[in-house]
């Protein structure tokens, strides 16, 4: 069974399908696979969050990341 992080949508992510993680500029965070279809679109119109929430997933597709869940209370401020 594969393991879910949650993403600050409500919506739920297998890490290990995402090959490419990357800020689109206006937009938000851009989460590819390792064909380059689209899996999800997180949107922050802040740069430096957009910046913090890239940083974040990067670091959920690293091994031992398996049981934490990401704290997206900073988009909230």
């Amino acid at each position: 069974m594969a393991k879910l992080t949650l993403l600050p949508t409500g919506d739920a992510l297998d890490m290990s399908t995402v090959a490419s993680i990357s800020l689109s500029p206006g937009k938000g965070v851009l989460c590819l696979d390792s064909q380059r279809r689209f899996l999800t679109l997180i949107r922050v119109e802040d740069a430096e969050k957009a910046k913090q929430v890239r940083q974040i997933l990067i670091q959920h597709t690293q091994p031992g990341m398996g049981t934490s869940q990401p704290d997206w209370s900073f988009l909230e401020q």
